[in-house]
């Protein structure tokens, strides 16, 4: 049996999260375009559906192949690598960042599909905790979509308190998978 979905965040109606996040949708000036795997669509843990909800120049994306006219001046690939500048050094005509919403081997798959992406300049961010309790981070700085998008806006463009109301959104949602899991007794 199917269960049922809200229409607007993609989550089973029972786990709905619509309600915890910001109306209207936060504003800010780089654009977030996420490019996700299909196979991670529909996930419980996804972030990405609070992310799009809840800024306004966020977009999803979902496939394993995307056209390079996607990427126009001023974009720019968030993820690690030895040729990536920190999000703190950023040049300042950084309009559009993309993000690869995936597994890491998902989204290094979306990487080697797409070399366009791989000519673009990259950044990272600088390695923090993450606060995703509900799923396991493989080496410490590893974040959700979710954190790393919030991150990098608040490192682009200053004022992370403007974004607080999409991490309480996101600390709902961890809340939440945490409150289930003790339910099932998976504590």
């Amino acid at each position: 049996m199917t269960r049922l979905r809200c229409p607007r965040c993609e989550r089973p109606l029972a786990t709905c999260l619509c309600a915890t996040l910001p109306a209207p949708p936060l504003a800010h000036r780089t654009e977030l375009l996420i490019l996700q795997h299909p196979a991670e669509a529909g996930h419980a843990k996804n972030t990405t559906a609070l992310l799009t909800l809840g800024l306004q120049r966020a977009r999803l994306l979902r496939g394993e192949v995307f056209d390079a006219s996607l990427a126009g001046p001023g974009t720019a690939l968030l993820y690690p690598g030895e040729c990536a500048t920190t999000a703190t050094a950023v040049p300042s005509e950084i309009n559009q960042l993309i993000l690869l919403d995936g597994s890491w081997r998902q989204s290094r798959r979306l990487l080697a599909a797409n070399p366009w992406l791989a000519a673009l300049p990259r950044v990272s961010l600088p390695e923090q905790p993450g606060r995703y309790a509900i799923r396991r981070a493989h080496r410490p700085g590893q974040l959700s979509t979710l954190e790393a998008g919030l991150h990098a806006l608040a490192l682009l463009e200053g004022d992370p308190e403007r974004f607080a109301p999409l991490w309480a959104a996101f600390d709902a949602l961890v809340h939440a998978g945490l409150s289930r899991r003790r339910e099932a007794g998976f504590a």
